[in-house]
């Protein structure tokens, strides 16, 4: 250490600097495809959805209207009203529906099993599985499915073929994935372009609930006057008064100083944090307005959302609905449709299933509209 060092300071910063994860998509020598730079990029989807309040309320809402209350049951044929009632399963089409809509706004893909009666000529029954549970493999031939990504060795992946009407075994996976350009494997949710706008909603609850915690106190400056200890001395210091003394998310900063005696210690000016709650008012906002256009919400009040200077009127209620139906909502039925679809023309039918559409209660509402 040099002679004419008179104080020596360290930072320690309580913040969780830690970076999202980032999307990618690797081969791998087990054969299948990661999903994210870690292979758990799913399991980041469904924490975003945890810890936002305002993300979970429009991913919830939105798989309600694609679901749309079930399929559309009249003028089916009997193939088609059995198909729906998928009854070796405990989850009819219904169920199926919702959950593939889940998926769908959760992770742009949704993946459902399709198990073949004996003698293989129709489809007997359709499980629904998590798309977070799911891995392709590079030869799009195979599916790898595991109850736990995070540790492979003690769960082992099982491998089904990928579903394929033209060669029909006992067990197929059919996956579906919305096109994005830059993806070859899996599905990325349409708000993604959100992510840290919806990571920036769960920092600030946390930096208010640990302003709680902790009394409302501003950063700390700790000086020690005795001396400048060595390196390792001072790390130790500091790591026992962590120990002592830090929240689980504690707010603010401490700096910790190293003089030789109060007249060789340095002067600091604090700064002083702001009490006024119009920053957060603000940041707030703008989180809310950055998840909206993601999601591509143009009334919040269909999802609950409500905004100052906006009224929930009824007519205002509906027209927003009507809209959002016909830009949103019905291209996505579209999707799922067009899936199940499949699967019934395999069992002969040659009805076409449709989702109805989803329909908001009228009663609920009309008291504001007076």
């Amino acid at each position: 250490m040099e002679e004419n060092n008179k104080f020596q300071f360290h930072m320690f910063n309580m913040a969780d600097t830690s970076s999202l994860p980032i999307y990618v998509e690797r081969k791998t020598r087990q054969g299948w495809i990661t999903y994210g730079e870690n292979n758990l990029y799913p399991d980041l989807m469904i924490t975003l959805m945890n810890r936002s309040g305002k993300h979970n309320a429009i991913l919830k809402r939105k798989s309600s209207m694609i679901a749309g209350n079930g399929w559309n049951m009249e003028g089916l044929d009997g193939t088609a009203v059995n198909f729906l009632a998928n009854v070796y399963n405990e989850d009819n089409m219904n169920d199926i529906a919702y959950k593939a809509a889940f998926d769908l706004e959760i992770f742009g893909a949704f993946a459902i099993q399709i198990i073949y009666s004996k003698d293989k000529s129709k489809i007997a029954e359709i499980n629904f599985l998590p798309v977070n549970k799911i891995r392709l493999s590079e030869c799009n031939e195979y599916v790898y499915y595991c109850e736990d990504w995070s540790n492979t060795r003690k769960n082992t992946p099982t491998k089904y073929p990928i579903f394929d009407p033209k060669n029909p075994q006992g067990s197929q996976v059919l996956y579906y994935s919305e096109y994005r350009p830059g993806n070859e494997y899996y599905g990325i949710p349409n708000y993604i372009s959100a992510v840290n706008w919806i990571q920036l909603e769960y920092e600030v609850s946390q930096f208010h609930l640990s302003q709680v915690k902790n009394g409302f106190s501003p950063g700390m400056i700790i000086n020690f006057t005795s001396g400048i200890p060595s390196d390792e001395e001072m790390r130790d210091v500091i790591q026992q008064l962590k120990n002592d003394f830090q929240g689980a998310r504690n707010a603010g900063e401490v700096m910790f100083l190293f003089s030789e005696g109060l007249d060789q210690s340095a002067q600091i000016t604090p700064v002083q944090l702001n009490n006024s709650d119009e920053r957060f008012i603000q940041l707030n906002k703008e989180i809310t307005q950055g998840i909206l256009v993601a999601h591509e919400v143009t009334n919040p009040g269909l999802f609950g959302i409500s905004q100052e200077g906006e009224l929930g009127q009824k007519n205002i209620i509906l027209e927003s609905l009507e809209i959002f139906q016909s830009v949103y909502v019905a291209p996505k039925q579209k999707q799922i449709e067009k899936v199940f679809n499949r699967l019934l023309r395999f069992n002969g039918s040659q009805s076409v299933l449709e989702l109805n559409e989803y329909q908001i209660d009228i009663e609920k509402i009309e008291g504001e509209d007076e």
